[in-house]
């Protein structure tokens, strides 16, 4: 009879182990699913973005959304088929002078090659901001709306977050700002245990999109 029960005991021992590893493994793998879910839904949020009924009002809204854009495609895995329908979307925020000299196909695959390095760098984009609507600079020139705006994003790289400063230009074209140029400003490097001394400028370098064949700054402020 102890025999019996000793083999009771032990089937039931082994039969608690292997529910609880059954749960272990479920567990993680609805982990896993939830951290892609949540990276696919961030694209597909994007993607399904319709840009015709909900375009951005203001230069700083366009850009907040381009930068939202860049987050999400330099940081995240995605299937080529979102890669691609993600590029059209920023492209719907170009200016049509500057759709013209950047043609979808090329811009695509430059852009997976400038991603590639970016992740071989191990940078992540940690974080952007974008001038407050105060702090946007409006010129009128040759007939046309224009609107200056810098936008800052912030990298994670090896340790070291680095500040990298860009200057855009949107015009308007039919009722809505399109980004027309940009230009890298500055870039500034900081170790975290550092982040509250002052630090210099250290070189001028375009992060993202470096690739794009950018028109001149037509139009410098006075």
């Amino acid at each position: 009879k102890m025999a019996k029960n000793i083999t009771g005991f032990a089937f039931f021992a082994g039969l608690l182990i292997v529910v609880a590893i059954a749960f272990f493994y479920a567990h993680k793998e609805k982990q896993d699913t939830t951290i892609d879910n949540t990276t696919a839904s961030e694209a597909e949020r994007l993607i399904n973005k319709d840009l015709e009924v909900g375009y951005p009002d203001t230069p700083t809204e366009v850009l907040k959304l381009f930068g939202r854009m860049n987050q999400c495609i330099y940081n995240n895995n995605m299937s080529d088929k979102q890669f691609d329908e993600l590029v059209n979307q920023m492209r719907l925020l170009y200016s049509n002078s500057l759709l013209s000299q950047n043609p979808f196909e090329e811009q695509r695959d430059n852009l997976k090659d400038e991603i590639q390095e970016f992740r071989k760098q191990k940078r992540r984009i940690a974080n952007y901001t974008v001038d407050k609507g105060s702090s946007v600079k409006y010129k009128t020139i040759q007939n046309q709306d224009c609107a200056y705006v810098q936008m800052a994003y912030f990298m994670k790289e090896n340790g070291n977050y680095t500040k990298s400063f860009q200057e855009y230009i949107l015009v308007k074209e039919n009722g809505r700002w399109k980004i027309l140029s940009f230009q890298n400003i500055t870039r500034i490097s900081a170790s975290i245990c550092d982040t509250l001394i002052p630090v210099l400028p250290i070189i001028n370098e375009s992060i993202l999109n470096p690739s794009i064949k950018n028109l001149p700054i037509p139009y410098p402020i006075q």
